[in-house]
């Protein structure tokens, strides 16, 4: 199936917005993680932490606490259109991870949380995840790349698990994305170029839910 575009997802309750960071900024970000220090990106389990390239292979690259800083902040700025469009109270946003997928890079179908009391406090801790793009799918770009499609599952159907209906996510530079923590998704393998994103998530905080926003921005 072809990649399909942010508004397509939205029909889902999914959240996204073009523009979020400029291009300018993505390029800045995309320069300093092509030259930044990195390590294999980890899968979460009971034990806490762990590399699992059978799972997913990334590089989880070490930006300069400034440009860590500024994503930070945008994505705090972003927390109140969060919580109105998912009728959530939301307490704060993790540390971002910011993420090079090289070629054959992947991560197999997951979800985000976990209700089980032997995951790490930050795992259960999460609500929403959020996806910023620094680049595009566009291998006639640049700076694009192909392949590594971020794939939702159990939109159209009943199954919730990594063998259901996959519906690929069409990149843009500068958009964000952003959904709840416990839908399963995945990254197809990328087959030529570099593709680079930003991810953090959202915690819950406790009270009366909000009122829920009808349609995103």
């Amino acid at each position: 199936m072809n990649p399909l575009p942010s508004d397509f997802f939205t029909r889902f309750g999914l959240y996204a917005e073009r523009g979020f960071l400029s291009r300018e900024a993505c390029a800045r970000l995309r320069d300093e993680m092509r030259r930044a220090a990195g390590a294999a990106a980890t899968v979460a389990d009971d034990q806490g932490e762990t590399v699992d390239e059978t799972s997913r292979r990334t590089k989880h690259a070490q930006v300069s606490a400034t440009a860590a800083g500024q994503i930070n902040a945008d994505l705090l700025e972003a927390l109140p259109r969060l919580e109105r469009h998912f009728g959530r109270a939301l307490a704060g946003v993790q540390a971002p991870q910011f993420l090079l997928y090289r070629e054959g890079d992947f991560f197999r179908p997951h979800h985000d949380d976990s209700e089980e009391s032997e995951a790490p406090d930050f795992v259960r801790q999460r609500s929403v995840s959020a996806v910023v793009f620094l680049n595009s799918d566009d291998a006639g770009e640049p700076s694009g790349y192909s392949g590594g499609s971020l794939t939702f599952y159990g939109l159209m159907d009943d199954n919730v698990s990594g063998e259901s209906v996959g519906l690929p996510l069409a990149s843009e530079t500068g958009l964000l994305i952003a959904f709840p923590a416990h839908l399963v998704h995945s990254v197809s393998p990328v087959t030529a170029g570099e593709r680079y994103t930003v991810v953090s998530w959202f915690s819950e905080r406790s009270g009366p839910p909000m009122p829920k926003r009808s349609q995103t921005t």
